[in-house]
């Protein structure tokens, strides 16, 4: 008799072990742009990041591209829609906010995501209170983490920490979210993000070469080209199918919480290698957001993988 049992377990194990290992490798990913921030401008660093990940997933994802050339033709200018807002701008924006704002702040205000997507969802259809009060006290965290705990002058506060930046990261990705379920769903995961990381290097290399002409005078230096290429293969590529594999093995439910762990393990991270400290309006904030989300949604705010597997980061 053949006991199957330990095999199972082993698998589901496994897959826990993959979806843990891309949420660490999302969260790595503001710690070296962290780092890395005075050495690569914003544009520049996204734009070596993807640059660099479709050369590792166009020969990955080469016999899918073949097959649905045709396919991927006639969706263009909603792929080249989505790889500007999801990926190019809400990257460059994320770069461009954890240089002011710190990891640990950027990585809580990501977790706005799904209360864009609640309001934007506001202008076609009516929500009950209790979604309101939900989002209310969501904001009200994501508030007190960007003033960094002190209400003296919120507009003021919010202006120069590079806040502004990752709230329209998150809403950019809130935007990709909603509009990348009208694609087919016969789309190959792999054949979109390389098309997506080809289309994003087209669109960032203008836009380096004319916002951050200084990038080009930039010598990079051997640990500058181990950033990129972390970015590249971790966050970028094994990130994606570490995260695809679990979400199918374990279910897009508890994939998506554990999209949950990248804040604190953003602050771990950014505590070990950059020295920075948990302050308790992290805490706090991190906790009314979290509270805000389960209170405006009977069910968690969970999405197919399908729907989160653009950047995380």
């Amino acid at each position: 008799m053949t006991i199957t049992a330990p095999s199972f377990f082993q698998r589901k194990r496994c897959a826990a072990c993959l979806l843990l290992a891309a949420v660490l490798f999302w969260a790595g990913n503001v710690v070296v742009a962290r780092a890395f921030s005075n050495d690569l401008p914003p544009l520049w660093l996204t734009l070596g990041r993807w640059a660099c990940a479709s050369l590792l997933l166009c020969p990955l994802a080469a016999s899918a591209l073949r097959q649905q050339y045709k396919l991927l033709w006639q969706q263009r200018w909603h792929l080249l829609w989505l790889a500007a807002t999801g990926i190019a701008a809400n990257n460059a924006l994320i770069y461009m906010g954890v240089a002011r704002a710190g990891v640990t702040s950027a990585a809580a205000l990501q977790t706005l995501t799904p209360v864009w997507i609640v309001l934007l969802s506001a202008l076609r259809q009516r929500l009950p209170l209790r979604t309101w009060a939900g989002v209310m006290l969501a904001m009200c965290g994501a508030v007190l983490i960007a003033v960094h705990g002190d209400l003296g002058d919120i507009r003021q506060a919010i202006a120069g920490s590079g806040t502004l930046w990752l709230l329209a990261a998150s809403l950019c990705w809130a935007g990709y979210t909603l509009g990348v379920v009208r694609l087919p769903g016969q789309l190959d995961p792999g054949a979109l993000l390389a098309t997506q990381a080809v289309l994003d290097s087209l669109l960032l290399l203008p836009l380096a070469l004319w916002l951050e002409p200084q990038g080009l005078n930039s010598t990079l230096s051997r640990a500058d080209w181990l950033a990129l290429a972390y970015l590249a293969l971790f966050p970028s590529v094994l990130a994606y199918a570490f995260y695809r594999r679990g979400a199918d093995r374990l279910g897009a439910t508890f994939a998506g919480n554990c999209m949950n762990l990248m804040p604190p393990m953003s602050a771990l991270l950014s505590m070990i290698f950059l020295g920075e400290h948990l302050q308790t309006f992290h805490v706090i904030g991190f906790a009314a957001i979290m509270a805000g989300l389960a209170l405006g949604s009977s069910r968690p705010l969970t999405l197919p993988w399908r729907m989160q597997l653009a950047q995380r980061g």
